[in-house]
């Protein structure tokens, strides 16, 4: 499920399933492919005490479809099982897992980074993308939801920095930006060192990013606010 956007949206983390905010994995194997030519590619098994994430072609920029393993040490093979659940997370890879909730990124993003965030049955209950230089902040668990805090960012289809007012209400009326930033467009010279930096032209499309905070609750619901100023830089 997608969630609606009620005033903003998320940020990926640049880091392995054992990396800070996201719970400690027991284990990481990776078993390389068998041949050049091998479908299964490089194996990347990711143990918790009480379930295993496969991925395959991990040695690649667009890695298959993840699958999760449920039991105690698992042997990390290609082996599909009959309890085995396919994940839908092809050119993704595993970011970490917090409780009950994985979550994935984009293996090969250009600009924004999208991700997804799936249950342990499963089920894909949230997506979006995050600023490609700032990670999720803090991920926690409480009574049984998801409190996500991240830097969002998402790949616009024009530049503020060429025309600030029309592309925001370009923005606002593709539904790109939370109802509570779409009444003032920011002035191009926020984006002006950005492109300056890169050395990018004025009508490259702009990367647009703020923070914001993410709820699922327990029954799946996603609510996302937005938080602190807005800043872009151009799509590379």
């Amino acid at each position: 499920m997608r969630a609606v956007l009620l005033g903003a949206a998320l940020v990926l983390l640049a880091g392995s399933a054992e990396a800070a905010p996201f719970d400690q994995a027991v284990s990481v194997t990776k078993v390389p492919a068998k041949s050049a030519d091998d479908p299964a590619g490089q194996i990347t098994c990711t143990f918790y005490r009480d379930l295993m994430v496969r991925e395959s072609g991990t040695d690649t920029p667009d890695p298959n479809d993840a699958t999760l393993v449920r039991g105690v040490a698992p042997r990390c093979d290609s082996e599909r099982r009959a309890d085995d659940v396919e994940l839908k997370t092809e050119g993704f890879s595993l970011l970490g897992r917090k409780g009950r909730f994985l979550f994935f990124g984009a293996t090969d993003p250009n600009g924004a980074v999208p991700f997804r965030v799936i249950d342990a049955s499963g089920n894909m209950i949230f997506e979006d993308s995050t600023a490609a230089d700032s990670g999720i902040r803090s991920v926690a668990v409480k009574s049984g939801g998801l409190h996500v805090r991240y830097r969002r960012g998402f790949n616009a289809s024009c530049s503020l920095v060429q025309n600030a007012a029309d592309c925001w209400s370009k923005l606002v009326a593709e539904a790109k930006l939370p109802q509570d930033m779409a009444r003032v467009a920011p002035p191009s010279s926020l984006c002006a060192a950005a492109y300056k930096a890169g050395k990018a032209p004025a009508d490259d499309p702009s990367v647009v990013m703020y923070d914001v905070e993410m709820r699922i609750d327990a029954a799946g619901q996603a609510h996302v606010l937005s938080h602190g100023a807005v800043s872009c830089a151009p799509l590379p």
